[in-house]
């Protein structure tokens, strides 16, 4: 089971997560969103090993997340918008992986479901806000889930829920989770024992 955090934003605790080696590390380049990096960031990558940076944009055009990319240095994107497959492809193509979020309240948006990224990402649905609710959806209806590309699950993951969301992967093809507000002390800024907890328990 893969494993990705996202919303991170400060060095020193950018460097002590990864040392937790979760599989990505999300960025955020939207203004509206309390974890945003700010548009000059540019990724600490030798501090990362291992863990794949991923750059999170909503509704951004192509040419500019590329432009994001090579700057701050990411190799996979997040997308949060309403990005259809044009985009993805032109994404894919430029090198990079990409993640599709779809935000999710009930089967139907799960049914809406279309398009070949390289991973979706089913989240909690809330308005306008970007990532980090500390709310989960109803998992019953990830039954209505209609892709063959494999998926990561977020919204309201932490220990507590752990088990159950990794016992998901039995059924469907829920290849990671994702986890942000509920390991967190402030907005981008991760609370290192949680995240240890985590990492720990992923590993058995």
């Amino acid at each position: 089971m893969k494993w990705k955090v996202c919303g991170m934003r400060e060095c020193e605790n950018i460097a002590a997560v990864a040392a937790c080696k979760p599989d990505f590390m999300g960025f955020i380049f939207v203004e509206k969103s309390p974890r945003y990096v700010g548009a000059d960031f540019v990724i600490p990558v030798e501090d990362l090993g291992g863990t794949k940076a991923v750059g999170v944009f909503v509704n951004e055009p192509v040419e500019r997340i590329i432009t994001f990319a090579q700057h701050a240095g990411f190799t996979w994107v997040q997308l949060h918008g309403e990005e259809g497959p044009a985009e993805i492809l032109a994404l894919q193509k430029a090198g990079l992986g990409v993640i599709k979020a779809v935000s999710v309240a009930e089967e139907a948006d799960v049914m809406a479901i279309t398009g070949e990224p390289d991973y979706f990402l089913l989240d909690t649905k809330k308005g306008s806000q970007v990532g980090g609710t500390g709310e989960r959806f109803d998992w019953s209806i990830i039954e209505a889930y209609p892709s063959k590309v494999p998926f990561f699950l977020a919204g309201g993951l932490s220990d507590e829920n752990l088990e159950e969301a990794k016992n998901l992967g039995t059924k469907y093809p829920l290849v990671g989770l994702d986890f942000n507000s509920r390991l967190e002390i402030q907005p981008g800024f991760k609370d290192l024992e949680k995240v240890k907890d985590i990492a720990k328990k992923l590993a058995i």
